[in-house]
């Protein structure tokens, strides 16, 4: 299942609540916990905080289905049967049994109730699967010149741009892209072509702008 970095956004039914988890890896259907430290939890309302891991365990994310012998369903954090986040197969009901604490996210229940029911459930996809090739989708994500996008500050952090979107946070940084930087390109590398194209237009700007020449 190639998911990619998702983030989960529960309302709980009968309540103002709303929570949820950031998964960093892929979902995948698995009877052990897996995932790794960049995953959290978090509330919305009736406050926005975030729980990052705790590192005392990695029992980051967990996924099943269909088998007698464990737990089917989606969890996050703790125990399996003591989840800091858990939701049931029919993804009308979960739960949020962490108190005091969850050992894998210093979290405490998220939920107004520790059983609760599930008015709504969104999962985003902040960033793609790096299984997922770009022609996935039948082409190449270019910039109009047969390259790739260039690389904003915001790229490496898609869970702080989720949680910044929101909470209605404007991303000044967005619309900022290296310019010396493809996202195909492992390290700081100057195309040549491009350096000259730039040393050009400076040029040709520098001389439209200056003054005509003084004769004594």
């Amino acid at each position: 299942m190639r998911s990619g970095a998702t983030l989960i956004v529960i309302r709980e039914k009968g309540s103002n609540y709303i929570f949820g988890g950031f998964a960093s890896e892929d979902w995948s259907m698995c009877p052990d916990f897996y995932g790794n430290s960049a995953n959290f939890l978090f509330t919305i309302q009736p406050e926005l905080r975030t729980y990052p891991s705790s590192r005392i365990n990695d029992h980051y994310q967990y996924l099943n289905q269909g088998t007698q012998t464990l737990p089917n369903g989606l969890g996050m954090g703790g125990q399996l049967g003591y989840c800091g986040l858990w939701i049931n197969p029919d993804f009308e009901t979960g739960s949020s049994l962490a108190g005091p604490r969850c050992s894998t996210y210093t979290s405490p229940q998220l939920s107004k109730e520790a059983h609760f029911a599930i008015d709504s459930v969104e999962v985003w996809q902040v960033r793609r699967s790096p299984t997922e090739s770009d022609d996935d989708d039948g082409e190449a994500l270019t910039n109009g010149r047969g390259r790739r996008p260039k690389k904003s500050a915001m790229d490496a952090h898609p869970d702080a741009v989720a949680l910044l979107e929101m909470a209605n946070r404007k991303m000044y940084a967005s619309t900022v892209r290296d310019p010396d930087l493809d996202l195909d390109t492992p390290g700081l590398e100057r195309r040549s072509s491009d350096h000259e194209d730039d040393m050009e237009a400076i040029l040709k700007r520098r001389h439209l702008n200056s003054p005509p020449p003084q004769y004594m």
